[in-house]
């Protein structure tokens, strides 16, 4: 999932995309904290879908669509202690 202000932009993995009329924080209540991780203020990520992190300052996701996503350096910690569950 993706944020753009108001609108929250979900990539299925079929590779449909859907846009809807709510914020991140809306689906990051709805969501399972097991299953998908805020890895920045623009993401929420299904840890399933995780291909490769590659390490940096905070880093970078490569996910299962090939799409390269930051991870926010405030995100990070958080971030490897949910993959490494």
């Amino acid at each position: 999932m993706e944020a753009e202000s108001n609108y929250s932009f979900i990539t299925l993995q079929s590779g449909t995309k859907i846009t809807v009329s709510k914020t991140l924080k809306d689906f990051e209540e709805l969501l399972t904290p097991a299953l998908f991780i805020r890895i920045h203020h623009s993401y929420i990520i299904n840890k399933d879908h995780i291909k490769k992190y590659l390490k940096g300052d905070g880093g970078q996701v490569l996910m299962s669509n090939g799409k390269l996503l930051d991870v926010a350096r405030r995100k990070k910690d958080d971030f490897l202690k949910a993959i490494s569950q």
